[in-house]
């Protein structure tokens, strides 16, 4: 059974577009190779700025905010063993 979760992001919508705090679905359980974290801090760094400008041309909409800390919620049966926090 697959497990879906609400969360907020900052979105890039369009180029120049200022980041828009939307609610996104997640699905929850993370594939073979992946990692869940839930995220409880980031921010905006010049690389996303030149994102939303399109001085990196990439596809848009886009969620940025790569610089983050948060704690590990769950792991994929591929991933290396580590610790899962217990809240």
């Amino acid at each position: 059974m697959v497990k879906i979760k609400a969360i907020k992001s900052a979105v890039i919508n369009s180029k120049g577009a200022p980041f828009k705090i939307e609610e996104l679905t997640l699905l929850v359980e993370p594939r073979l190779n992946e990692v869940l974290v839930k995220v409880v801090a980031t921010g905006i760094c010049q690389t996303d700025v030149h994102i939303q400008n399109q001085h990196y041309p990439v596809p848009l909409p886009i969620v940025l905010g790569h610089e983050g800390a948060g704690i590990v919620e769950q792991i994929g049966s591929g991933v290396l063993p580590c610790r899962l926090a217990i809240t």
